[in-house]
C-alpha cells in the first residue's frame, strides 16, 4: 500500500535525524555552550526528530480515521489512544514538542543548558518511538 511506503520513508529519515544526533550526545557540556555551530546543530536535529515523528504520527492517524492530531503534542496522545503507543509512553515523549516550539518559535530564550540536558531523553525516547513505529507498520 502505498501511503505504508511513504510512512517508512519517513520513519527512514526519522532514523538518520535520530543517528546524526546521537554522534552529538559525546559532546561535553563545555564544549556545547561554547561552540554556536554545535548548539545550533543539535537544535536542529531535536527540531526535525520531533516534526518527522509527529508528521508519522498524522500521517498513521489520517489513514486510520481520516484526520490529523489538533496539534503536535496529541499527535503522541491519539496514537496511545489508537493502541499504537502504550499511553504511559505517549505521556513520557509527547512534551518533546514543547522544547521544539521553543526552538522553532522562540517563545522564550532558548536555554542552552535545558537543550543539551534534552539530547539523552531524547535519544531514550525516539528509540522506543522508532522501535514501537517500526513494530506497527512492518516496514522492514
Amino acid at each position: 500500500m502505498k501511503d505504508k511506503t511513504i510512512i517508512c520513508k519517513k520513519l527512514d529519515a526519522l532514523i538518520g535525524y535520530y543517528k546524526e544526533l546521537k554522534d552529538f550526545s559525546a559532546i561535553p557540556i563545555d564544549e556545547y555552550m561554547k561552540n554556536t555551530l554545535v548548539r545550533r546543530a543539535i537544535e536542529r536535529q531535536l527540531q526535525l526528530i520531533v516534526e518527522c515523528a509527529t508528521d508519522i504520527n498524522n500521517m498513521i492517524l489520517k489513514r486510520l480515521r481520516n484526520s490529523p492530531s489538533k496539534d503536535y503534542f496529541n499527535s503522541f496522545i491519539d496514537l496511545a489512544e489508537e493502541n499504537i503507543l502504550s499511553h504511559e509512553f505517549a505521556l513520557k515523549i509527547a512534551p518533546s514538542t514543547g522544547m521544539r516550539n521553543i526552538i522553532v518559535h522562540q517563545y522564550q530564550k532558548v536555554n542552552d543548558e535545558i537543550v543539551y540536558k534534552s539530547i539523552d531523553s531524547t535519544l531514550l525516547h525516539y528509540k522506543v518511538y522508532i522501535e514501537e513505529i517500526n513494530k506497527y507498520l512492518k516496514c522492514d
